[in-house]
C-alpha cells in the first residue's frame, strides 16, 4: 500500500479512492487491510478537497485589463 513520494495526479487519487471504496464495499478485505485502506482513502480524500480548494481560489480569480489579478464577481 506504500506509494513512492512521487506526485500522483488529481484524476488518478480519484480512481484510487474509487477503486478503495469498492473493496471496502465489497466486504472480502480483512479487517488489518481494512483499516489501512481507509486510513489510505482518507488520506487520498483530504489531498483531492485541497486541491480542489487549490484550484477553485485560481478561478475565483480573473486577470483585469491591467494584468492585474482581481477577484472574480458575478454582480459586476
Amino acid at each position: 500500500m506504500e506509494k513512492e513520494k512521487q506526485e500522483i495526479k488529481f484524476e488518478e487519487k480519484v480512481s484510487e479512492l474509487e477503486k478503495i471504496i469498492g473493496e471496502l464495499e465489497n466486504g472480502n478485505v480483512d479487517l488489518e487491510d481494512s483499516i489501512e485502506k481507509y486510513a489510505y482513502a482518507m488520506q487520498l480524500a483530504k489531498e483531492c478537497d485541497d486541491k480542489l480548494k487549490q484550484i477553485e481560489e485560481r478561478v475565483n480569480k480573473i486577470v483585469a485589463e491591467n494584468g492585474t489579478v482581481e477577484d472574480f464577481d458575478l454582480m459586476e
